[in-house]
């Protein structure tokens, strides 16, 4: 692994928690294919007790479903349904609602070398971030490297997302609050009319009091597409 590789990591890292700190926010990852380097290079900066909640590493579809949340249905035949931005939201909103985090990191994928199948291949990640109603999932597909060099490649990929979406939630900032601001919230939304083979799903959750349940309105989910990785910072 690459020296360059390791330091640009560690300063992503660095920028995910200054603009936590700035916000006065906390964040919990779930993880599968990164097996806890994500946490790992956030808790390597001193005083990230202040903006870190917790994490998990959910390596098997059993425990995602057990300790995150994860419906059964997310799941296809294989064990590469794990790999889907479905799942990595799923696992995002295990991880929200059992720290109670502002923000919350879902990862899962493929790092190799085996556990890939005709349409998902070694290398392949899906990252979703939330933070308030807001939820931003791409898939990012980096090729058949070294089983190392893929789960850091993952962890900057996560990192660099976070640093968008926390972008995006600036630009929408009193949606975000209002979202924050509700106790005891659960959420719900529809996600049967998008796209599985889309890069990009985006758009906001339906905040309500009580048990999740599908979302009556499909139009509050919005879905953009995006072909190209753009690295805003």
């Amino acid at each position: 692994m690459g020296r360059h590789v390791v330091e640009e990591t560690a300063g992503l890292a660095s920028r995910v928690a200054r603009r936590l700190r700035k916000r006065g926010w906390v964040v919990s990852v779930a993880e599968s294919c990164t097996g806890g380097l994500v946490a790992s290079l956030i808790t390597d900066i001193s005083g990230a007790s202040t903006w870190f909640n917790q994490g998990w590493i959910t390596y098997s579809n059993e425990s995602k479903m057990r300790e995150l949340g994860v419906e059964k249905s997310a799941f296809d035949s294989d064990d590469a349904g794990a790999v889907s931005h479905e799942v990595a939201i799923q696992m995002a909103q295990g991880a929200k609602f059992q720290s109670g985090s502002d923000v919350s990191l879902g990862i899962t994928g493929i790092a190799g070398p085996g556990g890939s199948t005709d349409d998902k291949e070694v290398g392949r990640v899906h990252v979703a971030v939330i933070a308030g109603d807001y939820f931003l999932s791409r898939r990012m597909d980096f090729g058949d490297n070294d089983r190392l060099d893929n789960k850091r490649s993952f962890a900057a990929f996560a990192l660099r997302l976070t640093l968008e979406a926390l972008d995006r939630v600036d630009e929408n900032e009193a949606v975000v609050e209002e979202a924050l601001s509700r106790e005891d919230s659960e959420v719900s939304f529809d996600t049967s009319q998008l796209d599985p083979s889309s890069e990009e799903w985006e758009g906001s959750f339906e905040w309500q009091k009580g048990p999740r349940t599908v979302a009556e309105d499909i139009g509050k989910v919005d879905l953009a597409s995006l072909t190209d990785w753009d690295d805003k910072e």
